[in-house]
């Protein structure tokens, strides 16, 4: 590459405020000197974790929204990540991506067994005519903002809290699919979505918004087994669009969520179960209509 670049590196699962505040700093300094902005972006996290906060194609989605030149995807496992700190500096980013600034969080390392830390990165660096800007984590009420943590949030259905450190609402996407049309037996029909199995769903009852070819309804959606008809132990998240009539088509669908508004429970008989549902919905409306 001819054109020197402005990087950053790392998972960022959720794009959550401190990751955007990373990106912002490397479009910021490639525009400054007219250098191109890069972000390595690590397919998924080297540790596992219970529940990504975005699958791979919405993380993709919105950094590139954010208007970066160019995003490199390093795959877990890799060879990449099994490189030593010099390796991966030398053939990388300084013959590959022609590095002229880096942009990192205080605790960035790289490398196998991440021997390449901050302090081997500035001297690396330093070495090589390479600037290293460091920037201080992210935080909220005094916490560094992390996506362990917004996880935690999402996990206990405090959406509110979550959404303050992702800077923007929870979501997912996925398919539609048909079932067996229980939803419609109910008197209230449901868009089913396949969702990626490393997505993180909070299971219980939420009001939502779904969105299909730009056009968004308001929605209630419920995220569980759907124990009351002992249906296994699959997570299937069921949205019933409220006031909205026709065939849902079968494309990318996306569904927001809003407010949690109980958990997810286990009924005695379908009368419990419908006359609930119908309360959830009463609820949703008189929610929209107020909020609209």
């Amino acid at each position: 590459m001819t054109t020197k670049s402005v990087i950053t590196i790392g998972t960022f699962d959720g794009l959550h405020k401190g990751h955007r505040l990373l990106i912002s700093k490397t479009l910021f300094g490639a525009k400054k000197n007219n250098f191109k902005s890069i972000v390595i972006v690590l397919k998924k996290p080297v540790r596992k974790v219970d529940g990504l906060l975005m699958t791979f194609e919405e993380k993709l989605e919105a950094i590139k929204s954010l208007g970066i030149d160019e995003i490199f995807v390093i795959e877990v496992p890799s060879e990449v990540l099994l490189c030593t700190p010099d390796e991966f500096f030398d053939e990388f980013l300084r013959d590959t991506l022609n590095v002229s600034e880096i942009i990192c969080g205080s605790t960035f390392a790289f490398g196998k067994n991440r021997e390449g830390d901050i302090s081997w990165l500035e001297r690396k660096a330093k070495n090589n005519n390479v600037k290293v800007n460091i920037i201080k984590p992210l935080k909220h009420a005094s916490r560094k903002i992390s996506s362990s943590q917004i996880r935690i949030l999402i996990e206990k259905g405090d959406l509110k809290k979550a959404e303050k450190l992702l800077g923007g609402k929870y979501y997912f996407t996925g398919m539609p699919f048909k079932e067996n049309g229980m939803g419609k037996q109910l008197g209230c029909p449901t868009v089913n979505l396949q969702v990626d199995s490393g997505k993180l769903l909070p299971k219980g009852v939420f009001l939502s918004l779904i969105s299909q070819c730009e056009r968004i309804y308001p929605s209630i959606t419920n995220i569980g087994a759907r124990v009351t008809f002992n249906r296994g132990n699959n997570i299937i998240p069921e949205t019933h669009i409220l006031d909205f009539q026709g065939v849902w088509k079968k494309s990318k669908t996306k569904v927001v969520l809003l407010k949690k508004i109980r958990n997810e429970k286990k009924f005695a008989n379908i009368e419990l179960l419908k006359a609930q549902i119908f309360k959830d919905i009463l609820m949703a409306s008189k929610f929209f209509n107020k909020d609209g």
